[in-house]
C-alpha cells in the first residue's frame, strides 16, 4: 500500500480526525480547564475507540467482501476445485487426439507447445505438437503468427 493509498484510504481518515479532535480537546480542556471540553475529548476518544473495532470488526472486511463480489463475482470456483496444470494438459490433449473443431485444434496446440517448452521444459515435445498441427492445418495464420512471435521473442 503506497503512502497516498494509506492516507485516502476511509477507515484511516476517520480515525485521523477522531485522533485529532480527542487530542485538541484534551489540549484545550487542560488550558482552559473546562469539564466539558474535557468529557467533549472523552466522547471523541469514545468514537475513535468504537470506530477502530467497528472498521477493524465490520466496515474493513465487509467493504473487502462487497468489493471482491462485484469485481470477481460470487460464483468463483475455490482455488482447490480449480483445474491444475496436468488437468489442462489432459483437456488440450484430448482437444487435438478427439478432433475438435480447427480453431480449438490450432489454439490447443499453441497452448500445449507453450506449456511444454516453458513450464515442462520439454521442447521436443512442444515442437512435436505444433509439427502434427501444421501437417493437418499448413495454411493456420495462428500458427504463421505463433511462429512470428517466438522468432522474434527467442
Amino acid at each position: 500500500m503506497s503512502p497516498f493509498e494509506r492516507y485516502t484510504n476511509p477507515g484511516v481518515v476517520v480515525r485521523a480526525v477522531f485522533a485529532a479532535a480527542t487530542v485538541v480537546f484534551v489540549v484545550l480542556g487542560l488550558g482552559l480547564r473546562s469539564a466539558r471540553l474535557l468529557a467533549a475529548a472523552a466522547v471523541f476518544g469514545l468514537l475513535w475507540t468504537l470506530w477502530d473495532v467497528l472498521w477493524d470488526r465490520v466496515l474493513g472486511p465487509g467493504g473487502a467482501w462487497a468489493a471482491r463480489v462485484l469485481t470477481e463475482g460470487v460464483g468463483e470456483a475455490p482455488a482447490a476445485n480449480r483445474p491444475t496444470l496436468d488437468d489442462t494438459i489432459r483437456l488440450l490433449e484430448h482437444h487435438l487426439a478427439r478432433g475438435a473443431d480447427r480453431h480449438v485444434e490450432i489454439q490447443s496446440a499453441i497452448r500445449l507447445e507453450e506449456i511444454y517448452r516453458t513450464v515442462r521444459k520439454d521442447p521436443q515435445r512442444a515442437r512435436e505438437i505444433l509439427e502434427a498441427v501444421r501437417r493437418k492445418y499448413p495454411d493456420a495464420d495462428e500458427l504463421a503468427r505463433h511462429d512470428r512471435t517466438m522468432g522474434s521473442g527467442g
